[in-house]
């Protein structure tokens, strides 16, 4: 359990740094939106030139603030920071809140599961729907993604292929999850992050029901 607790450590600390540059892109990219809004009110054209490119900007920002609020739920579960009734532990001996601990650990483990087992089907859900800027006609007619368009129909439509969404689209496939857009691929943080505070819970599931076991007290896991 020593060693679970210390990769849990390390995996805590690297969502952090995650969640601070989601935070630092977010704030970077408001504050540009921001000023450029500005400068199109002094009448500056390619202020408004930049802002029709940056189209993707609050999309990414309700989909940042998604990331950061999981990421949040996630490190709060590590540092045991979750909301929590802890009445009847106070009161128990220390076997018994090893014993209370165990059960709400499975219980929370088990539910964190399924939620991320139904977002995750919602998410695939959502990706059935492509839209029309990530679409393209394809010869019989048919609607394709323009990521699975021939290079050739894109050039004749004067459309350019989103290399970097595309190869990260390959990559999900691999994994059975067939994005439509990049929004709709952030949106996998939300079952990726259940899925993984459900093995957290069950990691600390484990370690309270051996310290029950053997009657000792597991060292603090949200130290360090």
């Amino acid at each position: 359990m020593k060693y679970i607790r210390r990769l849990d450590r390390g995996i805590a600390r690297g969502e952090a740094l995650i969640a601070a540059a989601v935070l630092l892109l977010m704030i970077g990219v408001a504050a540009t939106q921001a000023a450029l809004r500005n400068l199109t009110n002094l009448d500056f054209e390619w202020a408004n030139l930049v802002l029709e490119h940056m189209e993707w900007a609050d999309s990414f920002l309700q989909k940042g603030t998604l990331w950061l609020a999981f990421f949040g739920a996630s490190l709060s579960t590590f540092d045991e920071k979750h909301i929590a009734i802890d009445v009847i532990p106070r009161l128990s001996p220390p076997r018994g809140k090893q014993f209370l601990r165990a059960i709400v650990c499975y219980f929370s483990a088990v539910v964190c599961f399924y939620l991320g087992r139904v977002f995750w089907l919602s998410v695939l859900n959502n990706a059935l729907e492509i839209p029309l800027e990530y679409s393209v006609l394809g010869p019989s007619d048919d609607m394709i993604h323009i990521c699975e368009a021939p290079l050739k129909l894109l050039a004749d439509t004067g459309l350019e292929r989103p290399d970097i969404f595309c190869g990260l689209r390959s990559v999900l496939e691999m994994f059975s999850a067939q994005m439509s857009t990049p929004a709709v691929a952030m949106q996998l943080i939300v079952p990726a992050m259940f899925i993984f505070m459900s093995f957290r819970f069950l990691s600390r599931a484990l370690a309270a029901t051996a310290a029950f076991i053997s009657n000792k007290s597991p060292e603090a896991e949200g130290e360090g």
